[in-house]
């Protein structure tokens, strides 16, 4: 065999392992990868290319590239497949990996990586990659470089799924050494493996009699609450939360991302504006807590101001959500089930009416807050979440769009899929998150802050193939510090709130894409609504007048204070 049909013969048996692993993911239902371009990857990026089962797509940047892939995750709550050359590229997951881990979205992470022995001599685009991603992974897999014995991919990639979807979702990394040669001859597509790998079922507790013994106790000394963080646990969740609430007569403190506040969930119970309840709400006698910790600060206050009470932490995985130290009971078990079989007396109607009386008091003045000819955050999400098209899915950009729409966006009877990055509540990677969350779902709408759409302005190149609406609220800079007291410092202009000179219009049109400006509530959410009827991506800015919307935002806590 002369030297060249040796390399032939070995890149082909490369390509035959990166293809077996691809077999094995498929198998195990992925069905979608998010590749970037670089010539060590190129046998796992021929072998997603090739494989009939999988959709692929190209993303220059790595970093969009993971956001895009978490975006895709959080969707479809499958796993999608990443693919990076080695070196720094790989180094450029970092973000969203630590997102996904914190917010249990399950990624599989293929790294390419340069053969053991390019390793500690100099070798150029070589780098220690193994462990790179730590404690943010939920499993390391170190491949040996590829061999003629390959069955066993098809295992691992299975096990690997099974790894990222539970009972602790998350990220799992493969990293990969290939040798060169890695292109041979362009024959036929590799035949799929023989046989299925074998299917894997995460653990998911259901409630002891223990646990349900524990909890029914607690429930019947009196009245409580029940509070839903910013985890969509999913439609059987909502239902189940919302009858087991109208049982025992609870108030249902449910955060924007939850599911509960936008469709027909239990609608006696669920609080319109939790937050401002919680800021006069009365000490319960027991609370129970699913779906994470709350983005809204006064919950949170509320919930370790209420240290002392009996509260529940229920989960289908071993992550604690209690950074106030006030859980007195962690119960692993699935919460759908759990709230199906718990039982309790209800409580006296004059204590659900307290917090019904309290929200409708938050409610009026949330409206009195929106009226006027000048558009600010609240009352653009106010209305938008009353306009989009049902079942929409609608990205909230972390600091302060998210908080916006705790403060005022109320709720709504027809459902939307609302979603945000709150694993580590970074302004990195919001744009491309919510091009993933366009392409799994068909369309979507993404409401961020001028500076979240700066720092990820390399997401608008999706834009030329995804349709995703952009709402740009340019308050002129970090517009959350004003709700701080970072804003009292001479310094807060050039340290914290930085104004920046990007026109989000004029970004927008270098990428080809639509744009349009507006200037008040009724030109914005129309214009979203006419951008959603086009398979197309656009931009569209809301000039956000900053010292308006502190004022608003103030009028609207004061007056609530004052309800009380």
């Amino acid at each position: 065999m002369t030297v060249s049909s040796r390399l032939s013969a070995h890149a082909d048996v490369t390509l035959l392992w990166a293809t077996r692993l691809m077999d094995g993911f498929a198998a195990a239902g992925v069905q979608r990868a998010v590749i970037s371009p670089g010539a060590r990857s190129t046998p796992l990026a021929l072998a997603a290319f090739r494989h009939p089962r999988l959709k692929v797509q190209v993303v220059v940047d790595e970093r969009s590239a993971a956001f895009f892939a978490l975006g895709q995750a959080k969707a479809t709550k499958t796993p999608t497949v990443l693919v990076a050359t080695s070196g720094s590229a790989v180094a450029n997951w970092l973000p969203a990996v630590v997102e996904a881990d914190m917010a249990r979205a399950p990624l599989i992470l293929l790294s390419a990586d340069r053969p053991p022995e390019l390793h500690g001599c100099g070798a150029n685009q070589t780098m220690d990659q193994l462990g790179l991603f730590s404690g943010h992974v939920r499993a390391f897999h170190q491949l040996p470089p590829a061999e003629r014995e390959n069955a066993w991919l098809g295992r691992l990639a299975a096990q690997c799924v099974a790894e990222s979807l539970g009972p602790l979702a998350g990220p799992v990394h493969i990293n990969i050494p290939l040798r060169e040669p890695l292109v041979g001859g362009s024959g036929p597509v590799p035949p799929p493996a023989r046989g299925e790998p074998p299917r894997w079922f995460p653990a998911h507790a259901q409630p002891g009699k223990a646990a349900l013994a524990a909890l029914s106790a607690f429930v019947s000394s009196g009245p409580g609450a029940i509070v839903c963080g910013p985890d969509d646990l999913g439609p059987g969740f909502r239902l189940a939360v919302g009858e087991l609430a109208l049982r025992l007569g609870a108030p249902i403190f449910a955060d924007a991302l939850s599911g509960l506040r936008f469709g027909p969930f239990g609608a006696e119970t669920v609080l319109t504006h939790p937050d401002q309840v919680a800021r006069t709400a009365p000490k319960a006698s027991w609370i129970l807590r699913f779906g994470g910790a709350p983005v809204s600060r006064a919950t949170a206050e509320w919930l370790e101001l209420s240290a002392g009470c009996p509260q529940a932490v229920i989960a289908d995985h071993q992550r604690l959500a209690d950074p106030f130290g006030a859980a007195t009971h962690v119960i692993s078990a699935d919460p759908e089930t759990l709230c199906g079989d718990l039982t309790g007396p209800p409580a006296e109607h004059a204590w659900l009416d307290r917090f019904l009386a309290l929200d409708r008091a938050a409610a009026d003045a949330a409206a009195q807050a929106c009226r006027g000819d000048q558009a600010f955050e609240g009352s653009v999400l106010r209305a938008l979440v009353q306009s989009l098209p049902e079942a929409t899915p609608l990205f909230l950009g972390n600091s302060l769009t998210i908080r916006a729409a705790e403060w005022f966006a109320g709720r709504t009877r027809h459902s939307l899929r609302v979603y945000g990055n709150r694993g580590v509540s970074g302004i990195d990677g919001n744009i491309s998150t919510a091009f993933g969350l366009a392409a799994a779902h068909g369309r979507a709408v993404a409401a961020v802050g001028d500076l979240a759409f700066l720092h990820d302005l390399n997401a608008l190149a999706f834009g030329r193939d995804l349709p995703l609406v952009a709402l740009v609220f340019d308050n002129g800079g970090g517009g959350i510090f004003d709700h701080l007291p970072q804003a009292g410092l001479p310094e807060f202009e050039r340290g914290w709130l930085t104004p920046q000179a990007l026109d989000p219009g004029k970004a927008a049109q270098a990428f080809g894409l639509a744009s349009f400006d507006t200037g008040s509530v009724d030109e914005a959410v129309d214009a979203v609504l006419k951008a959603l009827e086009t398979p197309k991506t656009a931009v569209i800015r809301i000039r956000v007048d900053r010292a308006t919307s502190l004022a608003r935002c103030r009028a609207f806590h004061a007056s609530c204070k004052q309800g009380h």
